[in-house]
């Protein structure tokens, strides 16, 4: 199938900044196909690494390993976006900065829409087709699909959404955690990435220091609950990125606290990546059958329907 177009939005506060190639929203064309009632859902892909600069939507690993989902849901009557973001040594990045960048570009979106009440599409087709796509999403039904440090971030983001002021801008549906970073104080405790210092690097504080446990708690899904929202947490036991251990701790702890919006699937031939990557078996198999059952509780069985179709 041929790639579908995509506009990249800046968010940033300052229109000549020079975070624009950093502080931007890949807005995909709309689905081809949208149901009578709009398109099901709107998902926010979050990509990971931990939080390293090299890591991004353009980068030669694809998204950080999570080039396949846009258009997977794109395909299948889904609003997709992609989240670009300051990593750690970008200016303003890490910690609070890269976190408040989600709701920075949902924020913009919001905005946008709001002033294309009563446009006519242009006569060209490419400014034609960026309103259409800015028309067809649905802030009021948010999947926020994060992965590794993107997961951390994607939880974050559900919980500041629940918040009364957050909520007329968007909307939290579903999480969609795959091998989430999210308890950031076990992470550093555990010297998570290659280096052993992603947390802390990102965090640019360890616990022990200054007001650093106060950070890391307000960083921190695991510091968070209970939990307001439906999550769906994947991960996989031959994860060599993430120790399983880190998401299977936070589970449990928000099973004990709000047990009926956590759904896990623990994968023990899963790595890191095959919980992102569309066409894996574990995506097929574990992922998408777990997925549908929150989406029609939440969306509704059409929504939950689209999902479970091949792409043609």
């Amino acid at each position: 199938m041929e790639s579908a177009k995509s506009w990249d939005i800046y968010y940033g506060v300052d229109d000549d900044s020079s975070l624009r190639n950093v502080q931007f929203v890949r807005l995909h064309a709309a689905p081809v196909e949208i149901p009578e009632d709009g398109v099901h859902a709107t998902v926010m892909v979050i990509h990971g690494g931990f939080w390293k600069n090299k890591f991004g939507l353009d980068d030669e690993y694809g998204n950080a390993g999570t080039a396949s989902l846009a258009p997977f849901f794109r395909d299948r009557g889904y609003a997709a976006l992609e989240l670009e973001y300051r990593r750690r040594d970008h200016l303003g990045g890490g910690w609070p900065g890269t976190n408040e960048d989600v709701l920075a570009a949902v924020k913009k979106l919001r905005e946008l829409q709001n002033n294309l009440s009563g446009a006519a599409l242009s006569e060209d087709d490419d400014t034609s087709g960026r309103v259409a796509a800015l028309r067809a999403l649905r802030l009021d039904r948010l999947i926020l699909a994060g992965h590794s440090a993107g997961g951390c971030m994607a939880l974050w983001a559900a919980h500041q959404f629940s918040a009364a002021e957050m909520a007329e801008v968007g909307k939290v549906a579903l999480v969609y955690a795959a091998a989430p970073v999210a308890d950031l104080i076990e992470g550093y405790n555990m010297k998570v990435s290659d280096e052993g210092d992603a947390v802390e690097l990102y965090m640019k504080c360890t616990p022990e220091e200054n007001d650093g446990q106060l950070q890391y708690q307000k960083a921190s899904p695991a510091s968070m609950l209970p939990l307001t929202f439906p999550i769906l947490v994947a991960y996989g036991d031959k994860d060599a990125d993430l120790p399983p251990e880190l998401v299977a701790k936070y589970v449990k702890a928000a099973t004990e606290k709000s047990p009926e919006h956590v759904h896990e699937v623990r994968l023990p031939e899963a790595d890191h990546f095959d919980v992102v990557n569309a066409k894996s078996a574990a995506w097929v198999d574990s992922i998408i059958p777990s997925m549908c059952k929150v989406v029609e509780s939440q969306l509704g069985a059409p929504a939950a329907k689209a999902l479970k179709q091949t792409s043609s």
